[in-house]
């Protein structure tokens, strides 16, 4: 049966009753002065389950949050711990002294070698330097 509010007007009091769905719509008498008194509506607290509810996308968030700040701090230590990377000028793995000779010996192969400029201007900068 289920659980329903009422408030009389002589007494203005509140009280609960459980009333069965048959007399869904019948008065009831006021428990402190016996008038008859109405049923009135109730909040009823009640959980909404699956996603797409506020409550579990917040609690989801702080969950991604946290892992990627403790994912953060482990690629920062790797960075700290592992050795700088270090391109060695080379031509299909063939070893030259510079990036320009490794333009050069691209160029008399046929391939393309716009892609080495980048790496012989800053080579020629840092001979500069």
């Amino acid at each position: 049966m289920p659980t329903y509010t009422f408030r009389c007007d002589a007494c203005e009091d509140d009280f609960e009753r459980l009333v069965p769905l048959a007399q869904f719509d019948d008065p009831q008498a006021c428990e402190a002065c016996g008038a008859v008194a109405r049923r009135i509506v109730t909040a009823v607290p009640f959980t909404l389950v699956g996603d797409g509810w506020a409550s579990k996308n917040g609690r989801i968030e702080k969950q991604m949050r946290a892992k990627n700040s403790g994912l953060k701090k482990r690629q920062d230590e790797r960075k700290r711990e592992a050795p700088g990377v270090v391109l060695t000028p080379n031509v299909d793995g063939e070893r030259v002294g510079s990036w320009k000779e490794a333009k050069d010996l691209a160029s008399s192969k046929g391939k393309d070698a716009s892609t080495y400029d980048a790496v012989v201007r800053k080579e020629e900068a840092a001979k500069k330097s």
